[in-house]
């Protein structure tokens, strides 16, 4: 019993790893967004909406990453 309460707990840890790599390509997105509209400003709807489609897809790993902690925790 204490095996399987100690491997749901390095599971959980390891899905952290997810979520700070989500974090860190969130900030290289946007700020890779900040140097593009200032080299190109008249581009900015364009580069606005294909950086919002990223950050979804960004966003959707998080969510995978904490469905699966979930169902790693709790069965």
């Amino acid at each position: 019993m204490l095996a399987i309460t100690a491997s749901k707990f390095i599971s959980l840890g390891l899905i952290f790893i997810t979520l700070s790599g989500a974090a860190i390509g969130t900030g290289i997105l946007f700020g890779c967004y900040s140097i593009a509209v200032s080299r190109n400003p008249e581009e900015n709807e364009s580069l606005f909406n294909t950086t919002l489609m990223a950050f979804a897809l960004i966003e959707t790993f998080v969510f995978l990453g904490i469905l699966v902690a979930a169902v790693i925790y709790f069965l």
